[in-house]
């Protein structure tokens, strides 16, 4: 029996070292080689540099122009990322608690959503970004992340406001307590690991999303930072040592939130089940 746990706990381990490898060793190239010339990344990628430089990181910032770069791709993602917690929050708050065939209804269309892959519907879509005059617009991207994230977004919000006592709203209730003020107050701090967990995964989809942007934001001074690393893929003075820069640039800032987005999640998740 202690053998069989023994390997058990073995092949788990192996599987989670397997696991981070696939994920840890290409950052790791990435930012090894965004510190090199580019002759010493032809010469031996998987080296250290002989001779650490910052000057990749310099080009990458001026042929991105990145500072206008990150300030178009943090609009887009803050109020993207702010719109669908207000909205999946409230439309799954009231799903779960007025249960009946208008709102399973709507509930089922919801859900609906995530069976259709965005590839199959862009003609359509761009088609009505022009007729909405939404082209080149902030509003357009951000609107448009609401209504393709609300599918997912919803489902897990239902999921967290079932397992809430109903008994806590209802005395909520006898005290007084208006709709709006029971959920802002008594509902979302109770609901609120599940937010973090949607605004996680979202501003990962929202921070890399490439298609669907470069369909609305045209103009290059509306590029986000994926458009913008796409455009410096093709260009004819094209070389990887500014390219791996640009892309430890591009994800430094995701990485920095998912940091503290974690310990968030676990934050909420301990205060949820302390108070449940």
């Amino acid at each position: 029996m202690k053998r069989k746990k023994t390997m058990q706990t073995a092949l788990a381990l192996a599987f989670v070292v397997f696991s981070c490898s696939l994920v840890l060793i290409p950052l790791y190239f990435t930012v090894l080689n965004s510190f090199k010339p580019y002759p010493e990344i032809a010469a031996n990628i998987a080296a250290f540099p002989k001779s650490p430089t910052l000057a990749n990181f310099k080009e990458a910032w001026k042929r991105l122009d990145f500072l206008r770069v990150l300030g178009n791709t943090l609009i887009v993602t803050v109020f993207s990322a702010v719109g669908i917690v207000v909205l999946s929050g409230m439309t799954g708050y009231w799903i779960t608690r007025h249960q009946n065939r208008f709102t399973k209804l709507c509930f089922v269309l919801i859900l609906c959503g995530m069976s259709v892959p965005f590839q199959c519907i862009m003609i359509t879509f761009a088609k009505m970004i022009g007729l909405m005059n939404l082209g080149n617009k902030y509003i357009g991207v951000i609107m448009s992340n609401w209504v393709f994230s609300m599918p997912m977004s919803v489902f897990l919000v239902t999921g967290a406001v079932k397992a809430l006592p109903v008994e806590i709203e209802e005395s909520a209730v006898i005290d007084g307590c208006s709709p709006w003020n029971l959920y802002w107050r008594i509902v979302f701090p109770l609901t609120k690991g599940t937010m973090f967990t949607i605004v996680s995964l979202e501003v990962l989809k929202y921070w890399n999303n490439y298609l669907m942007t470069q369909f609305i934001l045209t103009k290059p001074q509306l590029r986000t930072i994926q458009i913008a690393m796409m455009s410096l893929f093709n260009e004819a003075l094209f070389s990887w040592d500014v390219a791996v820069a640009a892309v430890t640039l591009s994800i430094l800032p995701l990485f920095i939130f998912f940091v503290i987005a974690q310990k968030q999640v676990l934050s909420s998740a301990t205060v949820g089940a302390v108070k449940g």
